[in-house]
């Protein structure tokens, strides 16, 4: 992709540029962020109005399982990006798939004045990509949008399906306090599409490392906190 090629998403504004992060260095704030329990503990699960799958944690070691074991029989694989959080995936990954309401996992993190990189992977499986239903899905603290409302047919469509993506943000924290990590999906029919999460993160500073000869993009959004965004396609 040129370093000149400017696309949207969402409210974002998506540049592409050499660079590429590391992953980061420091102490995780986010609780069991790669699931690694099996299950939400040290999440908080939310629904609002009727939904009729739940959110599950699903093992990602490509094998096909049916719900709500699996992905509805599609085989996840192992999410084995190396860039974004400082902790390697366990093999675990929080599955989203109702096709009415809404489903809102959260976590409240103790945060003190500075900046920090947060993020987490994404995975958009073929399976439920093919319903033809959407969803949509966004993550955010408050302050940034990590993905602004957006649809998980909009991420598949411009980040490719089948792949995780690692998706991350260096914001600012004005004012010490409690802030709430939150990813909220809503299925828009039956049948809908769905989406994993993986590999959640928040880190103290800005651990963002240039380092030539691989891609990714580089998303600035319009906030107040002068969020950006970092994605990379798995190779």
């Amino acid at each position: 992709m040129s370093a000149q090629r400017i696309r949207r998403i969402a409210a974002l504004a998506i540049i592409g540029l050499t660079l590429s992060p590391c992953g980061f260095a420091g102490e995780n704030l986010v609780t069991n962020g790669t699931f690694a329990t099996g299950n939400f503990t040290d999440w908080t699960m939310t629904t609002i109005g009727n939904t009729n799958s739940a959110a599950v944690v699903i093992a990602t070691d490509n094998t096909a399982r049916p719900f709500p074991n699996g992905a509805f029989g599609e085989a996840i694989p192992n999410d084995t990006l190396n860039i974004g959080s400082p902790n390697t995936s366990s093999g675990y990954a929080a599955y989203f798939s109702t096709d009415y309401g809404t489903q809102i996992l959260s976590q409240t993190i103790a945060l003190g004045v500075g900046t920090y990189s947060i993020g987490y992977d994404v995975y958009v499986p073929y399976n439920g990509y093919i319903n033809p239903y959407d969803a949509s899905f966004s993550a955010s603290i408050p302050g940034t949008d990590l993905i602004a409302q957006t649809t998980v047919g909009t991420i598949g469509m411009t980040e490719g399906i089948d792949r995780w993506l690692t998706v991350a943000s260096v914001a600012t924290i004005a004012s010490a306090g409690n802030y709430t990590l939150e990813f909220a999906f809503s299925g828009a029919g039956y049948a809908a599409k769905d989406i994993l999460v993986d590999r959640v993160f928040v880190v103290k500073g800005d651990a963002l490392v240039p380092e030539p000869g691989s891609l990714i993009l580089l998303v600035t959004a319009v906030c107040a906190l002068g969020l950006m965004l970092v994605r990379r396609r798995r190779a």
